[in-house]
């Protein structure tokens, strides 16, 4: 199945979600509360996927963002391009395509080619100035400028 989000000139957020919980697997909640707590760095992302969607918990955004936030600053990738995502549109953040940046920035150099296409078109919404100061901040070296 196509995703059509994949030709859209916007960022997109992805999740790796099971569709429905198997009867014999029933969603245990607290037993990912727990291993989101103790630091499970995917269960903190899935803890802020389904607080999003409101799959089998509250929907909430702010408790969706505090565990996609943990996850992002522990390294994972789907949670990076989902906060990238969520700062470039403001959804559950204040808009910051900067903030934008950085997470697209992560989520792209551990290969998610979806936060590669994010990162380009968060680019075009950047001065040249921030777009400098940010690729400087990030470690990328010797870019030119997106007009040349």
């Amino acid at each position: 199945m196509i995703d059509s989000r994949e030709h859209s000139p916007h960022p997109v957020a992805v999740s790796t979600f099971d569709s429905e919980p198997s009867e014999d697997a029933p969603f245990d909640f607290e037993k990912l509360e727990a291993k989101a707590t103790a630091g499970d760095v995917e269960a903190q992302y899935e803890m802020g996927w389904r607080h999003a969607l409101g799959m089998e918990v509250d929907l909430d955004d702010d408790i969706a963002v505090e565990w996609l936030e943990q996850a992002a600053a522990a390294g994972h990738m789907l949670a990076q391009n989902n906060m990238g995502a969520r700062y470039y549109t403001g959804d559950g953040v204040e808009q910051d395509n900067k903030k934008a940046y950085r997470f697209f920035f992560q989520a792209a150099n551990q290969g998610d080619r979806k936060a590669g296409k994010n990162l380009d078109a968060v680019a075009r919404q950047l001065t040249e100035t921030d777009l400098e100061s940010l690729r400087a901040e990030m470690g990328e070296a010797n870019f030119e400028s997106e007009e040349n």
